[in-house]
């Protein structure tokens, strides 16, 4: 082996030295990232409210399954949530944190529209997950515009936790309270 071969053959091992070395720490920023969304895994029952026309009507009690996925670097969520006379709606969200970009995105879709909804976000000042699907506009199309989402989900809780749905039909200068629901540990 030659001189010129020896070098490249160190600058290769070099680079990929510092590359594993990278990716150790966005593997352990993404893990450790997942770990705060922990207070989510179990068996939940679910109870609450969606806002209408006539005000606040009570949901039915439902149910939810979280678990963590692929190899710890996903959560997720299978809720069945009965909405009284619109039926049962079953609702599948899967947790993720991309370590480079420095965000929680999570991807939702349920059986009544089957619509994939893409939302993004991180833990404000309260510690509650707060995410949008502002920036991947995966939004719903209304009369003169479109609606947009904004999910909260609330750990600081001692018991249990809280998840609110808000709405936004100006491109979220102004929520609006849609479902607010509180999850209970099951049995």
């Amino acid at each position: 082996m030659g001189l010129r071969q020896c070098i490249m053959s160190v600058s290769v091992a070099l680079c990929f030295t510092g590359w594993a070395s990278a990716q150790e720490d966005v593997s352990a920023r993404q893990l450790e990232a997942m770990a705060r969304l922990a207070p989510l895994a179990g068996d939940w029952v679910v109870t609450g409210q969606i806002m209408g026309p006539d005000g606040a009507q009570p949901l039915e009690p439902g149910t939810a399954q979280a678990d963590y996925a692929f190899n710890d670097r996903g959560l997720e969520e299978t809720a069945r949530i009965d909405l009284g006379s619109d039926g049962l709606t079953e609702l599948r969200t899967l947790f993720s944190y991309d370590p480079y970009r420095e965000i929680y995105r999570l991807s939702v879709m349920d059986d009544a529209f089957g619509l994939l909804d893409i939302y993004e976000g991180d833990f404000d000042a309260e510690g509650r997950l707060v995410t949008t699907n502002l920036r991947a506009d995966t939004s719903y199309p209304i009369e003169g515009g479109q609606l947009h989402f904004k999910l909260i989900h609330d750990f600081t809780a001692s018991e249990g936790h809280d998840f609110e749905v808000h709405m936004s039909a100006d491109g979220g200068e102004s929520w609006m309270l849609y479902f607010d629901q509180h999850y209970a540990r099951a049995g």
